[in-house]
Formats: structure tokens, sequence, C-alpha cells
């Protein structure tokens, strides 16, 4: 039987059959190697932790193992576009090439698909299809739909806008779903893309389902994704936010407004003997919620739970939620008993809880306010609930290690000192394609009048690199400042977060080649806007994480309270990585040529400063703005 790596050398070689089948395939070496780490990983069912540089072929470098190694694998993405990247692009190029069907199936979560019961009880109501023309027409649409799809994607139904209400009615949350008691459950467009994943060798998620299928198996109510042998966790930088998120404990005073009108919903056509109290029960938890959401008017966007509050609210509205939910427990059908049952157990928890390694916080959004019980540690949930039942995990993204060394991530989620390591720089050549920019005369990040100082920089920059820039900010204060000191002034559009929804954003930034983005938070990652469009990266502080983020401050005080230095080794590292996810917005081609411009002035003048220099790939650094005139020359 032959070697792996020699069949890895077969596919991705320079003489390769994927170089022998396309064009403009690209040898690179770095690629082939970080696919034989994998494979070892594989075949002795350990952990990797693999850092692959943009523009190594990263996808490519595990996929041809995993394939080769017929192992059950599931692929956890951290975006919808990378899931249908691999699942659309990738595998079927990897099977045409080396003349093997390969078994994918790619997965969402739960809301992505119709349910049959909600769809029913939706658009089958005779007093609506009677009256109301719209919705016979989009029942037959729905109907004629059905007769063909094969799992209820909503992805299929391009005549469906994204924030269409009419999905959230024909979909259910894990909440909504009724299970067993389910009439349809026999035609149920989920449990048929579950037994079809069952026989797939090959599984695409994202990170949010993966880790909602753990909390599932946790507590013993069946699986979501299908048993399997090993893991790849594509963008892996973001796990930790995420495992945070699924190990604690999430409530919403939506998610008691929902409950109530979904048990409005379930009872109004039956005549139960309880339903007056029924009714009044009903009305307790929607005016309780209500006394709840008040108690957060005055409040800031997100702080933490103090005692006071908590006690406040766990003997008062709390208590009588609990009560009316207790009630629907005993009373109602097995679905809503469960969902009350979930409920009452968040709210007493949420509202009880006084354990130091675990913060009680809230954040307000829109209409709801969304309370936390989440743990400032998650290396050991990680190693009670993942790594004891996989053996084989891969961790990669492209900005995995901080100073040369993994071990921020190491720490982050509990991985084994024997983990298989490997860091393969970006196939780019930086020193040619880019030039970093850091003015050295501008005021420090924390004086007043910095923002209005980095504004008029802004506009020089601008002005040399005839717009096409993304401006990253670390708040939502100083990216305003800057776009009120620029807008108008340009001879270019200039967008702003916020102002339309984020696809819709990227896509006019796309389609403007001189246009200019502001945009602070999500936009740090996952934006991919190759070629002239995005020839300028302007970052107006060092990314790190506010210490008034209450998760933040409550890790700070916690890594203190052992002894550690949080400084070093929670907030640098995390900002280093923030950078490095920055840097990856600009060059996303061999053909890219761009300026990365960091308005702080701490890089250069704090000690720390190395370690971000250390951990970016080589460049040429100026604080001349001539110097940024030149390299946009020397490319015309």
């Amino acid at each position: 039987m032959p070697d792996i790596s020699d069949s890895i050398e077969d596919i991705l070689g320079e003489k390769g059959a994927l170089s022998r089948s396309f064009q403009g395939f690209e040898y690179r070496p770095a690629q082939v190697q970080m696919a034989i780490l994998i494979s070892e990983a594989l075949r002795n069912r350990g952990h990797a932790i693999v850092e692959a540089g943009t523009g190594t072929g990263k996808t490519m470098g595990y996929l041809v193992p995993i394939i080769l190694s017929n192992k059950k694998t599931v692929i956890s993405t951290g975006t919808k576009t990378l899931q249908e990247q691999i699942f659309f692009k990738d595998i079927p190029l990897i099977s045409r090439t080396i003349g093997l069907n390969v078994d994918s199936l790619m997965m969402k979560g739960r809301k992505n698909y119709l349910c049959l019961h909600r769809y029913h009880q939706h658009l089958s109501i005779p007093s609506i299809l009677k009256t109301d023309r719209d919705a016979i027409r989009v029942r037959e649409r729905f109907d004629e739909w059905l007769k063909r799809t094969r799992f209820g994607d909503r992805a299929e139904l391009p005549w469906l806008a994204d924030d269409d209400p009419l999905w959230d009615a024909v979909s259910s949350t894990s909440e909504q779903c009724q299970k067993s008691e389910c009439v349809h459950r026999e035609a149920c467009l989920l449990n048929a893309l579950r037994k079809r994943a069952a026989q797939a060798q090959i599984i695409i998620v994202n990170h949010h389902l993966f880790f909602a299928d753990i909390m599932v198996k946790q507590g013993g109510f069946g699986e979501i994704i299908p048993r399997f042998e090993a893991v790849v966790f594509d963008e892996a930088h973001n796990i930790d936010e995420i495992a945070t998120s699924y190990f604690g404990l999430t409530l919403s005073t939506g998610q008691l407004v929902t409950f109530v009108k979904d048990v409005e919903k379930e009872t109004e056509e039956i005549d139960y003997k309880d339903r007056q109290e029924i009714k009044k029960q009903l009305n307790v938890i929607r005016s309780c919620t209500e006394e709840i959401h008040s108690l957060f008017h005055q409040s800031d966007e997100k702080g933490r739970l103090n005692g006071d509050m908590i006690l406040r609210i766990h003997e008062g509205p709390s208590s009588d939620i609990r009560k009316g939910l207790n009630f629907m427990q005993q009373r109602l059908g097995h679905t809503i008993a469960l969902r009350a049952a979930d409920l009452g157990r968040s709210l007493e928890i949420i509202f009880s809880t006084n354990d130091p390694d675990w913060l009680n916080w809230y954040e307000k959004r829109e209409r709801v306010i969304i309370f936390h019980a989440s743990p400032l540690d998650v290396s050991g949930d990680m190693s009670e609930m993942l790594y004891e039942n996989v053996k084989t995990i891969i961790f990669t993204s492209a900005t995995l290690s901080t100073n040369g060394n993994f071990d921020y991530i190491r720490s982050c989620l509990g991985i084994s000192e024997d983990a298989l390591e490997g860091i393969y720089p970006s196939h780019f050549d930086f020193k040619t394609q880019t030039i970093m920019y850091i003015p050295d005369d501008l005021p420090a990040p924390n004086s007043r009048d910095f923002a209005v100082e980095a504004g008029k920089r802004i506009m020089e920059i601008l002005m040399i690199t005839s717009g096409r820039a993304l401006i990253l900010f670390t708040s939502y204060y100083n990216m305003d400042i800057v776009y009120d000191l620029i807008n108008g002034r340009l001879p270019y559009t200039v967008f702003r977060q916020g102002d339309a929804p984020r696809s819709i954003l990227l896509e006019r930034f796309r389609d403007d080649t001189h246009s200019v983005l502001l945009a602070t938070g999500s936009f740090w990652q996952g934006v991919d806007v190759p070629g002239e469009a995005l020839s300028c990266l302007i970052v107006d502080k060092l990314p790190f994480d506010s210490p008034g983020d209450p998760l933040v401050s409550a890790r700070i005080e916690s890594i203190y309270s052992k002894g550690g230095n949080p400084f070093m080794e929670y907030q640098l590292p995390s900002a280093i990585i923030s950078l490095k996810q920055g840097l990856g917005r600009l060059i996303r081609k061999r053909t890219d040529r761009g300026v990365l411009a960091i308005l702080d002035i701490r890089i250069l003048a704090e000690r720390y400063g190395r370690f971000f220099f250390n951990s970016l790939p080589d460049m040429t650094v100026s604080n001349r703005l001539e110097d940024i005139r030149s390299f946009f020359e020397g490319s015309s």
C-alpha cells in the first residue's frame, strides 16, 4: 500500500493531478507539507494546530488528506461563505481531478430549513386564504417548491428576501420544534437531512451548529450531527468566543415573549378546561418580562449583573415567571412542557449563580435584553465534552499564532502539548505587494484630539490612494467622528457600517472601485474584496478588546487572581490575532497590492510593539506619506 504522503504529492505536488488538470493551479510546497502533517494526525488519531497564511491553499491542504483517509469527518467553518465554497467548489474539483466520488453534505442551523408543522399552521388558516390573495400566491409558490426540494433549504428561494418575516413564521427554533408530537415527523425535512448525513463521509457545518450539537449530546437529547471520527475547525480563531456562548447559558426577553405567543397559538383552538388560568399565567409571564426589560431602560449597552440586581430579579419578576412556566409544564403538552422547563432552568441559573469562574451579564439589542451566564475559561469544557470523545481534531486558520508560537490558542482551548504543530507562511510576497505606514507624529490614541487628527491624516492617505480603502475602527465613537469629518469632502463615495445591511455595504463597496468603507466589529474578519477596490487598509488603533466589555474585564480579573499576567497572556495575543485578521482583508491574491496604515503610535513607542511586528509578515515600514505615493505610482 503506497504511503499517504506519496498520494498527497500525486494530487497536490508540482506534477500532481491538480497541476496537470488545471492550467491556473499553483504548486505550493507549504500546502503539501500542511496536508502531510494533517494526514499524520488523522493516521495517529491526534490533534494538530495549523496556521496557513493567506494564499497557502489551506482548504485543499486539509481536504485532500481527509478524503484519502476515508474517515467520517466534520468540517466546521466560521462563515456560510466558506461552507458553500467547500461544498460547491472545492470538493467537486477534487472529485473530478482524482476520479473519486466524494460523499459530502452541507448542514446549516435549523432556522435555514422549512418546518412543515409551522408552515401548515401559518399558511393553512382558512380565514386568511379566503381573503388574502397574496397569501394564496405565496402558498402556491411554496407548494411548488415542496414538490422538488429535498431538505427545504431557504437558500433555494431567491424570491424570498433575507429579512422577510414570513420565514420566521414557517421555520422553527429548537424550542418551537414539536419533536415526537409533530404530526409531520415522518415527512420532516430536517430529519431527512440528518438521515442523509449519517451516510456521508464529509459533513460541512458552521461553528455554531457544531457546538449546538455538543450541547444536545451532552444533555442526552439525541444528536444534530451524526457521530464522526475526526473534525477540522477551519477559521479556528473564533472557537473560543463561540464555545463560551454555548458552554454558558443565554436567555432573552424575546424568548419569553415568543414562548407566550406560541402557547397562545397552540391553545387557541383547543378546549382546555384551564383556558382562563392558562391565559392568566401567560399574562403574568408577559407583564413580568416587560418589568425585567424596564429595569435596564437607562443601563449601558452591556454590563455585569451585580448582586443587588440579580437578587431583585430573582425574588421579583423572575420568581413569578418561573411559577407561570411551572404551571405550563404541569398542564400542557410535552413540547411546551419541555420549553417551559428549559426557560425556568435558565432563569433560575442566570439569576442565582454566584461562581467566581463564571460571569453573569447582560446586553441590550434593539427591543430585547439578553442575559448570560458565561464561563471565563472553556478549556476544561472543551476537554470533557470534545477531546475525550473525538480523537482527531485539527485546528486551522490564517491567524492562530502570536509571536511565532501557539501558546495563546493552546491556553484558551486547552489543547494538549503533544498536538502536532505547523506554521506555514503566506504564499504572497508582502515585501513587494504591501507597504506598512505608521505615522510617528499623531497624538496617542487616548488623547482627546486623536480622532480628529487621525481623520485629517486619513483624508491625506485617501487622496493618495484614490479612495479604494477599508478603514477599521475599534469603536463606533471614533468611526462616527471620522465619518463626519471626511464625508462630503472627498471625491469618492463614503460608506459607513450601520447605514445599510453588511452584505449590501460590501456589495456596494466592491462595485464602486474608488469608494471608502468605514467599519468596526465584524468587518475585521470575513471580508473578501480582492482586487483594486480594496487597495488600502487603515486601522485607527491597535485592536485591544475594550476593558469595559464585561467578559473581558472579568477574564482580566480572573487571570490576576490566579497570579497571571492578563496583558501578556490574554489582551496582547488577542489583539495580535485581531490585527492579523484585519491585514488578511487587504491581500487576497498574488496580484493584489496595497498599503496597511496603522495610526497607533504605541506600536512604535511601547515595548510590546515588537510582538505585533514579530507576528506580521515581513513588510516595508515607513512613516512618510511620500512613500505611499511612490508605492502606488510604481504599480501604475
